[in-house]
């Protein structure tokens, strides 16, 4: 029908329904043949007249010249009708029809096609798409009006295009030139098949992700050889080119570049047996690559694994990996690998996103007509795979499938390629197979047998409900073999709206026949008789049926917030995240859709969340995994995890079961967040595995690790978030049921998109892990990532410092640390140049003004100082008196002429007490010092935390970088130590070169309670007390702040109470009151326990440190028991977040509803090492003050509410905020206060208070308690440390006992063991003292029992301490084990029986004689006994050796402790007590000794005298009786040489002995030299005769190597000879093993120690070449460091050596030249390694002898000296010395101190001299005459019992100070 008849009756349309009879003109238009019959049958069949007269209507619009017939027809009974038809007037609406097929024609042009000079496309072609897009917008065929207007449209959009007639196969037709498609081209051949460009497009798209392989296009010449290779196999398999042939291209290395220049010669060379027309037809091949790309450019598509290059790591084989990873068909119909997929949404285009993955199954309950919105599905396949008859039975089942949607009015699916099974437990399942089909001919096909199908009155509906065919992608679940030939799932979606439908009948033509199809369940089924006529009369009712559900189907308006839903659970419901929450996310792969664009824009919330732990569930393969944007594009670090790592069983644990506990202690300390792949890590080459394999090799190590989150996460605080990003979750679904039970109510899951979440509900609720009411609350859906990301953003109180962290440099520029550097830094929190200065804030008044308020109130509450106090500058923190100072000494240390010794890491100390402000000051000074020089605050000191600062130093500025300035706050001090030690001796190594460069400076901020009395140049104090100034200031701020809170722009500022405690001056009273109103008005009890406890933990806590606020959930847990309120746990609001829809089944936490008063007095951290939170009282005054207030209140004790609070249910609960609560707690009853002369109390002050207050017992029960809940060794050696303080000796080797038991391997608590029998015999002997008696003869028995349990104990200290691998040397046992003896001694020779008791004494012990005393023993005490000489002396050696060649560690302290004691001032007193008993006090030799019993005796006086070792022999230089005790030895030593009994002891001491002798004398003697020569050469044989048990004096090996150190002079002396430089250098080799053998320790760089270096290699001659390292410095004090091997004297006295650096610059090669010219080489050792710039080139040395062997001094400047340098070098040295002085103890003003109660005998000399005067003075007073100066004697009496009685103190005060 003409588009003007047709308009004529649509504009009369409503007027016909009512008033036309169809029935009355229907058969008479059948008769004319203007409608068919099967058209007659379907009017006939309509019932009522309005149904058949639409039916009539909409037949007629499809017939030619119908128009003039049907008003013939209609005139005959109704010719007003006619006439009213003929006048109606359709000007406009044609007008109108045709603006809008142009409008349509225009969009369609240019949408398909473009101008392109001399290009072509034929007019039918135009047309065909033209007619496809009209179809798929349900308009039918075109009309002749359209084809008309084409031309027009073309000319107006292409004015150049030309319409010229062609002829095509004997045909003529319209072409068009100067046109072509916007896609791909078509050829003259392809005009008759034209397919559809889009659809061709999308087929590519789906087929590029058929399977896990990925391509991308590449041009000809750049193939490699293998590529090639895969390039031209199937061309030429077409050809029929045998493929064997292209195996040369790998044999020849050809690749593209190379065959693109091969003509037919080349050819004929490399495929010798190919035919010629092979040959040639492999260049054609070529030839047509390349034309294809001279038109479209690259286009080759090479098959890649998708395996990312991993630094370092190839790349496997493609073959290689999908061997590995291929599913045979058995296991993907196994049930347990079966993938559960998810359909294609419904009525949408298909997506990339939405392809079906091979052999997964599909359900579906909707397999029969339920409620006609929800699809009904159909699944169809058949074995047949031929393309034309599959494409035409795909159309006919979909054109029956679509017919009975039409007459249910139902929307429907069906798939083809889909293998239905039957239905299984109410669902249909079907397994996804796909098909392999043409899909543009499949197009043309369908849409033909639609058109043929419906009736033409109808298409244009059916085209609107019927949507075009999906093809989604079916992919490989692993990758095949081969690269599969795409296949494809075809959906045809049908939506019969109301609208479109109303209430007509569809029909299909079928042989003629109109039918009407209805669904059987899911089968299509022709009506026929009764069944069709019932249908027609129920018809109206299912069309409304329709209307009705379209309509209950809109969408609600009231939908539920999903940004409420989710903060229900994030924040509990408030717009701030305040309760503690412990996020643990769960990330399914992600959508092969989401590019990095998406994700970059989408999923920055997941480490803003601060979860716990991430579990990824991608494999990381194709590089599109969250990990890579985390690491890449957020530049934060993370640690990487597998399920392996917790697998007990797994290649990695299996070997080292410690590998697990090590991985899990990981996990709790470290600050990296654990990502943990679950299903596969490529760069650890763990491919993905399905299901079954998962479950059997991959989920025991998840169980372990989600296990151990379970125990540590605090309960019910965890919040599991599921992030389903993709339909590929089978393998996070099924951890997903136990992950829920493990915490339950703690867990929700987030996706975008409903269908997404379907099937994980679905499986959920089948599997009875949850019910729908908790789905459907903890199922968030629709909540865009995006929104997800602004919302965790806005909720989060963090706000970033700056958003590039900036740092200077040494030029005076500055650069930029990556933010990627910067949180690999992680023991380090940088201090940015530019902190804070974020545009974003900085820029907007209003929220910089809103931050201001928010971070100054959290400040002045008692928060700790942040830098944005610090960057509104003096508006926030009070600047102390002291800053200036502060600043003045941290500059002069930053400069190197103001050092003042040899440290290249000065320290800066900032001492302060508690809540004095020293945290706040110490940040002040990086503030000020931040566009400087480079600022960090040390976070924590690990292992990694030296080289972090190094990494920190020299960032973009390697060549002279300033040094670092870095604060650690309150740091542990030995951590603190060790981390000193190791950045100087790194700096020591880095900056050789530059003799002043300072590597860094430590700014030391140290709180005590008890300040130290001494202060210097590099020490500041801050007290609790403030200037005038500083409480103006104050006063100040305060009013500034009233008059803001009267303003409503501001809190309180009575509520501050930190910054109050400070405006008062920290005035006591003012706290006491505070504290009393606050408290006071606590009126909930569980709050006052609160309250109470975490005053006490405070109080007394030396570190203040903040306690995990989930560790008192269980004090807390009332909140739960009888409250009538609605309150939330993980999710919800009270009154203060507005009324909300909240989850039925949560409770709010109990942080979020304290009590002001409550809130007020506590200062809430944001996190702490175990995450979450954490509580401390506001400040440690506040504390005490609280605590004091609670305990005067209620009448209690602290022992009482310390034990109380030890009772209490919450330490039952094992998470890691228990265990941090359990930590403080130890720290809390065993750490203890430095006193003002920094020597450690004796307890903890919990415990020295308790005990002064309650009493011991009440100590007890406190610590005995503590040690029940903790079980912490270490707490019960401080339980063993009191009951030793309270001489309950059984107890304290009870606990003792379970010390060691807990933790053998630590040597201090053998040490503590050891001291139980050590303190028991010191309290015995005292006693005996005091008494004036002597130990019986059981008691002497007793006494020596526990000497034995004692040395027993200390023995095993030392082994633990040496073999240690964790600690530093203990030296404790060794002097532990000697005083102990000592004490014994001592005690023996109170009892011993003798008359010459010292003299007898003495003979037993040296000659092992038993005297009749001593048969009270047993034999195992006579053993002990005659073994105490050798066990003092072995024990005496170590220490000798230790303190003598390693440097003491004393001497690099940087926190000076207990400086009073020295262990060399001990070693004297030691020495002189064992010598009293061992030692032999004459020099005359008894004649009756035999020779072995002579030479012992010799050796025994020789010590006596000062030569236990050669420190001990050159001290004697500066005794006044030296020079003769050397002589003795000399004399006495000369004979034992000669002896056959001599030892390697002999000769070391005699060479010591002569050394020192030469030292003092002016000539030298060749005798003496040559005698030196032949004793090192003794000394060094008999040393290599000790056995293994055996301990070498290194002494002999030095000697040998000193001696023997060829020099010119010693190599042409013909008096003596030197050995060879091979026995040289194999004397090295032996006196660095033997070094090692006795400090194991010092291969170890965390705990080795500098060896000393006692001598040098001199100028002189013979003895006089040998150089004191004390002579060097004797007239140069001043002198420290480099500036010594500089000086003038150093260079007079030493000698100059040359060699050559190695590479590692560690050695230096010396050159050894004989007399003869012939060359040897020794190696020696650098004494630190010198820079690159040196390595491989000749330098100057001086040679020292180490005790670790000879060591180099490289000079850098070796010829010349600066003397005004010198000069000022001593001028600077007069002023440090100056400094010094009052800080130092002369060591002689030490040991005089003592020097009378030293040993037993010399304290009974002094009282003996003491009682005789006494005695005389008894025996005046019954004299009765005396004279005056008889009487002055009377008159002293009392002051000698005084002075008796002090030495009694004396030496009792001396006997305990260890």
């Amino acid at each position: 029908m003409e588009t003007k008849h047709r308009l004529m009756i649509q504009k009369n349309y409503t007027y016909l329904l009512e008033e036309l009879r169809a029935q009355d003109i229907v058969d008479n238009l059948f008769t004319e043949c203007v409608i068919e019959h099967d058209d007659l049958q379907r009017i006939s069949s309509e019932v009522t007249d309005k149904d058949k007269a639409k039916c009539l209507l909409n037949i007629l619009y499809t017939k030619e010249r119908a128009f003039t017939s049907f008003l013939t027809e209609v005139a005959k009974d109704r010719p007003d009708i006619k006439e009213k038809i003929q006048h109606t007037n359709v000007e406009d609406e044609l007008e109108r029809e045709k603006e809008s097929r142009t409008e349509f024609l225009k969009n369609v042009l240019e949408k398909r096609f473009r101008l392109a000079e001399g290009k072509n496309i034929a007019e039918p072609e135009i047309l065909r798409e033209i007619s496809y897009e009209y179809w798929r917008e349900g308009k039918g065929d075109i009309t002749q009006s359209m084809k008309i207007d084409l031309a027009e449209c073309i000319q107006a959009l292409y004015p150049t295009a030309v319409r010229k007639k062609v002829s095509k196969k004997n045909k003529k037709i319209w072409r068009y030139t100067n046109i072509e498609r916007r896609e791909s081209e078509t050829s003259d051949e392809d005009e008759e098949n034209i397919t559809d460009p889009e659809l061709i497009s999308k087929s590519d798209r789906a087929g590029s992700v058929s399977c896990d392989v990925s391509h991308s296009t590449i041009l000809f010449k750049d193939l490699n050889p293998t590529d090639l290779k895969t390039v031209l196999a199937p061309l030429c398999e077409k050809e029929g080119i045998e493929a064997i042939h292209l195996e040369v291209f790998l044999r020849e290395k050809i690749d593209g570049k190379v065959f693109e220049e091969c003509d037919i010669t080349d050819l004929g060379h490399l495929f010798g047996d190919m035919p010629f027309g092979d040959r040639k037809r492999l260049l054609l091949i070529r030839k047509e690559i390349q034309e294809e790309e001279s038109k479209k450019g690259s286009y080759l598509v090479i098959p890649c694994s998708g395996f990312e290059a991993i630094e370092g790591a190839e790349a496997p084989p493609l073959n290689e990996i999908c061997q590995n990873r291929v599913l045979n068909e058995s296991e993907e119909n196994d049930p347990e690998t079966k993938f559960k997929e998810i359909f294609r949404t419904f009525d949408t285009l298909a997506k990339p996103t939405d392809a079906y993955r091979r052999h997964a199954v599909l359900t579906t309950s909707n397999f029969y007509i339920s409620d006609l919105i929800a699809p009904l599905h159909s699944f169809r396949h058949r074995d047949d795979q031929d393309q034309s008859t599959l494409m035409n039975w795909i159309a006919e089942e979909t054109i029956r499938f679509a017919c009975a949607c039409f007459s249910e009015r139902t929307n429907g699916t069906i798939h083809f390629g889909i293998v239905g099974n039957t239905d299984k437990d109410g669902l249909l399942e079907g397994k996804v197979v796909g098909f392999n089909i043409n899909q543009s001919r499949f197009m043309e096909v369908f849409y033909d047998q639609i058109k043929q199908a419906f009736y033409k009155d109808q298409l244009g509906i059916v085209l609107q409900c019927l949507r075009p065919p999906q093809f989604v992608s079916v992919r490989h679940k692993v990758l095949s073999n081969e690269i599969a030939e795409p296949l494809f799932v075809i959906e045809i979606d049908v939506v019969p709206n109301y609208t479109l439908t109303n209430h007509d009948t569809f029909y299909i033509r079928e042989n003629n026949v109109p039918r009407i199809y209805r669904f059987d369940r899911n089968v299509p089924k022709s009506l026929e008789g009764e069944d069709l006529k019932n249908y027609m009369e129920s018809k109206i009712k299912i069309a409304e049926h329709r209307k009705q559900k379209e309509a209950e189907s809109l969408p609600s308006e009231t939908n539920e917030n999903l940004r409420e839903q989710f903060l229900n659970f994030y924040t509990a419901g408030c717009e701030k995240l305040t309760n503690d929450i412990y996020p643990i996310l769960f990330l399914s792969p992600l959508d092969s859709a989401m590019n990095e664009d998406f994700v970059s824009e989408n999923f920055e919330f997941l480490l803003n969340m601060e979860p716990t732990a991430i579990f990824d569930f991608h494999s990381s393969l194709d590089g599109k995994c969250l990990y890579n944007f985390v690491e890449a594009d957020l530049q934060r670090v993370v640690k990487v995890y597998t399920t392996d790592n917790f697998d007990r069983n797994s290649e990695e644990n299996a070997n080292n079961p410690d590998n697990l506990n090590n991985v899990l202690d990981e996990l709790r300390t470290s600050q990296l967040k654990p990502w943990i792949f679950c299903n596969g890590y490529e760069p650890l080459q763990k491919i993905p595995l399905n299901r079954l394999e998962w479950k059997k090799r991959r989920s025991e190590g998840f169980k372990e690790v989600t296990r151990f989150l379970q125990q540590e996460i605090p309960n019910e605080r965890a919040l599991v978030v599921f992030l389903i990003l993709s339909k590929n979750y089978d393998i996070m679904l099924e951890v997903a049921e136990e992950v829920i039970l493990k915490f339950q109510n703690q867990w929700i899951a987030m996706s975008e998109n409903d269908k997404l979440m379907e099937n994980w509900r679905d499986e959920l609720l089948r599997r009875d892990s949850v019910d729908k009411k908790t789905l459907k609350e903890r199922c968030i859906i629709g909540l865009p990532w995006k929104h997800v990301n602004n919302i965790v953003k806005e909720v989060s109180n963090y706000l970033p410092m700056v958003s590039k962290c900036q740092l200077p440099t040494s030029a005076g520029a500055f650069c930029y640390l990556k933010e990627k550097i910067r949180n690999e830094l992680c023991d380090l929190e940088i201090l940015s140049s530019n902190e804070c200065e974020i545009d974003d804030i900085c820029h907007d008044t209003q929220k910089l003004e809103k931050h201001r308020r928010f971070v100054e109130e959290k400040f002045y509450q008692g928060g700790q100082v942040t830098w944005w106090n610090l960057y509104f500058e003096d508006n926030h923190v009070l600047r102390r008196s002291q800053q200036e100072k502060i600043q003045q000494g941290v500059e002069k240390l930053l400069k190197p002429n103001q050092r003042f010794d040899d440290t290249r890491v000065p320290c800066f100390y900032l001492f302060h007490q508690p809540g004095a402000g020293g945290t706040t000051t110490a940040h002040q000074i990086l503030w000020q010092f931040r566009k400087s020089y480079r600022c960090s605050l040390i976070r924590k000191i690990t292992d990694q935390t030296c080289s972090q600062i190094e990494r920190l130093r020299y960032f973009e500025d390697p060549n002279n970088p300033l040094p670092p300035i870095l604060l650690i706050d309150n740091g542990d001090e030995e951590k603190v130590q060790d981390l000193h030690a190791r950045l100087e001796y790194k700096a020591r190594i880095s900056c050789k070169s530059d003799t002043k460069a300072i590597y860094c400076l430590l700014f030391l901020c140290i709180r005590r309670a008890n300040l130290p009395t001494f202060t210097d140049s590099h020490t500041v104090q801050l007290k609790h007390e403030l200037s005038t100034k500083e409480l103006e200031w104050l006063r100040r701020k305060y009013q500034s702040l009233d008059e803001m809170f009267r303003n409503n722009n501001g809190v309180d500022p009575k509520l501050l109470i930190s910054f109050n405690i400070l405006k008062e001056n920290f005035d006591a009273n003012y706290i006491q009151r505070t504290v009393k109103e606050f408290v006071d008005s606590i009126d909930k009890q569980n709050e006052m326990y609160l309250i109470k406890y975490l005053s006490l933990i405070n109080s007394y806590d030396i570190d203040f440190q903040s306690v995990p606020l989930s560790a008192f959930d269980t004090l807390m847990e009332e909140r739960k028991k009888g409250s009538s309120k609605v309150i939330y746990s993980m999710g919800s609001v009270s009154a203060f977040c507005g009324r909300r829809r909240h989850p039925s089944n949560l409770c709010r936490n109990w942080e979020s509803t304290l009590s002001q008063s409550t809130d007020v007095l506590l200062n809430r951290n944001a996190r702490v090492s175990t995450g979450g939170q954490a509580l401390s009282i506001i400040s440690k005054l506040f504390a005490k003050a609280i605590l004091d207030y609670i305990v005067m209140k209620d009448g209690l004790s602290i022992g009482n509410i310390m034990i109380e609070f030890l009772h209490h249910p919450l330490f039952i609960a094992e998470n890691a905020s228990v265990r941090q609560l359990k930590k403080i707690v130890q720290d809390i009853l065993k750490k203890r206060e430095f006193t003002e002369d920094q020597k450690k109390e004796k307890f903890s002050p919990i415990i020295l208070e308790i005990n002064e207050k309650e009493g011991k017992d009440k100590v007890a029960e406190v610590l005995e308690t503590g040690y029940e809940k903790t079980k912490d060794p270490m707490l019960a050696q401080q339980i063993a440390r009191f009951y030793i303080h309270s001489a309950n000796w059984g107890k304290a080797e009870e606990y003792a006992k379970t010390a060691v038991q807990s933790k053998p391997d630590n040597s201090y608590l053998w040490d503590t063991y050891g001291q139980i029998y050590k303190t028991e015999l010191t309290l015995m002997y005292k006693a005996y003292l005091a008494d004036c008696e002597a130990p019986t003869d059981s008691e002497i028995q007793e006494i020596l029992k526990l000497a034995m349990k004692g040395i027993e104990k200390f023995s095993k200290e030392q082994i633990v301490s040496e073999e240690s691998r964790f600690s530093r040397e203990n030296d404790a046992g060794y002097f532990g084990e000697v005083r102990l003896i000592v004490q014994l001694l001592d005690l023996i020779f109170l009892w011993f029986p003798g008359k010459d008791k010292k003299l007898d004494l003495h003979k037993y012990l040296v000659d092992m004689n038993n005297p009749k005393e001593f048969e009270i023993f047993s034999r195992e005490a006579l053993e002990f006994l005659r073994d105490l000489q050798g066990r003092s002396e072995k024990t005496m050696q170590v220490i000798e050796d230790k303190l003598a060649q390693l440097k003491n560690e004393k001497d690099g302290e940087i926190l000076k402790l207990n400086v009073s004691y020295n262990p060399r001032y001990e070693l004297v007193q030691l020495r002189e007590n064992l010598d009293n008993y061992f030692g032999e006090q004459t020099g005359e030799i008894p004649d009756h000794l035999s020779p072995e019993a002579r030479a012992s005796y010799i050796r025994r006086r020789v010590k006596r005298i000062g030569g236990r070792s050669s420190s001990s022999i050159l001290d004697l230089r500066n005794t006044p009786d030296g020079e003769s005790r050397l002589n003795e030895m000399a004399s006495k030593l000369s004979e034992n040489i000669m002896s056959q009994y001599a030892k390697a002891y002999d000769f070391v001491t005699l060479i010591s002995v002569t050394l020192v002798q030469n030292m003092a004398r002016k000539t030298f003697r060749e005798e003496d030299f040559k005698n030196l020569v032949e004793w090192s050469r003794r000394a060094y044989d008999l040393t290599l005769r000790l056995g293994d048990d055996e301990r070498p004096q290194l002494e002999a090996f030095m000697y040998f190597v000193m001696i023997h150190w060829p020099t010119e002079h010693k190599l042409k002396s013909r008096l003596y000879k030197i050995n060879p430089v091979e026995t040289v250098e194999e004397a090295i080799r032996r006196w660095k093993n033997a070094f090692n053998r006795l400090y194991p320790k010092q291969k170890e760089e965390a705990f080795r120690r500098r060896e000393t270096t006692y001598y040098f290699l001199g100028k002189g001659k013979g003895s006089s070449g040998i150089v004191y390292y004390k002579d060097i410095r004797c007239k140069q004090t001043y002198i420290d460091g480099e500036a010594l091997w500089r000086s003038k004297p150093v260079k007079e006295m030493l000698q100059q050596l040359k060699g050559t650096l190695l590479m590692d610059g560690w050695e230096i090669l010396y050159t050894v030249t004989s007399p003869n010219g012939n060359k040897s080489f020794i190696k020696v050792k650098n004494s630190y390694p010198s820079p690159r710039s040196m390595w491989q080139k000749n330098v100057v040395f001086y040679l020292g002898f180490s005790w670790n062997g000879p060591k180099a001094y490289i000079q850098n400047d070796p010829y010349t000296q600066d003397d005004d340098m010198e000069l000022k070098e001593k001028q600077k040295g007069e002023e440090v010395n100056t400094a010094r002085q009052p800080n130092q103890t002369k060591p002689n003003n030490l040991v005089a101190n003592w020097q009378d109660v030293a040993t037993h005998e010399a304290y009974l000399n002094a009282v003996g001299k003491i009682d005789q005067q006494l005695e005389e003075i008894e025996n005046l007073k019954k004299r009765k005459d005396v004279n005056s100066k008889q009487r002055e004697m009377i008159k002293r009496e009392a002051r000698l019992k005084e002075e008796k009685n002090d030495l009694f103190q004396k030496r009792c005060k001396f006997v305990d100070r260890t």
